[in-house]
């Protein structure tokens, strides 16, 4: 699973995740937030940590 944080589409992480899951033949699978969505704040970055594991567990159970 190649996947990326709906916020970092557009940087050089965001679109090189698109690009190889493409040449893959495959779709990013898109997580909330950034590069580091899981985050909570603690390191001056919040993300959207509840999201992002909501997110997590519908890829995980096959659900998305």
């Amino acid at each position: 699973m190649i996947a990326v944080g709906e916020e970092s589409r557009a940087v050089l992480t965001g679109r090189t995740s698109d690009a190889v899951a493409e040449l893959l033949g495959q779709r990013a699978t898109v997580f909330p937030s950034h590069h580091g969505g899981f985050l909570d704040g603690e390191f001056g970055y919040p993300g959207k940590p509840d999201e992002f594991a909501h997110r997590l567990r519908e890829v995980l159970d096959g659900v998305a």
